[in-house]
């Protein structure tokens, strides 16, 4: 590996919005920014445009917690207490900075993925009959998914304002 020197970093831009009664972050679902996390042949999330706006992308649960291999599954098959605590401890930090931007009074946007079993907001996917199958069946139903619902019960118990939608609305 070849190293870098003499390496210019170029200064952010101030953000033109800082002490703007205005401010808003955006908390996105991992896969809107990052398509690559998303189970293999699954449609891509439809893109969102960030270009200007405060962005702080979620991490993937599924991604971290059962790998790139893995394969279709429903919030059925993970509403488990150990993907529950997975999920709370991954959000943790990021509760941690969203409580104290919310205490600025900036405000909180969280985008989730419609359709997912762990970050759809309005719309989820449930089912899944255990054991092997020939086919992976599953239907739609309204609610969020599991990371979902933890995000929305850690915000509320440290009272941190926030909007909440599935993307692409």
């Amino acid at each position: 590996m070849k190293k870098l020197e003499n390496c210019e970093y170029p200064q952010a831009a101030e953000n033109p919005a800082a002490g703007d009664d205005k401010e808003e972050v955006l908390v996105i679902g991992h896969c809107l920014l990052n398509p690559l996390t998303r189970v293999k042949g699954v449609k891509p999330a439809r893109p969102i445009d960030t270009q200007g706006a405060n962005v702080i992308q979620l991490p993937c649960p599924e991604a971290m917690f059962f790998g790139m291999r893995r394969r279709e599954i429903t919030k059925d098959q993970l509403d488990h207490p150990a993907y529950r605590r997975f999920c709370r401890e991954i959000f943790t930090h990021i509760a941690d900075l969203l409580e104290g931007l919310s205490a600025r009074g900036v405000k909180i946007k969280i985008l989730g993925v419609p359709k997912s079993p762990s970050c759809g907001v309005e719309i989820t996917s449930v089912g899944g009959e255990p054991g092997k199958v020939k086919e992976f069946h599953h239907r739609h139903e309204p609610g969020p998914g599991v990371f979902m619902e933890e995000i929305i019960k850690e915000l509320r118990k440290r009272n941190v304002k926030f909007e909440i939608e599935d993307a692409g609305k």
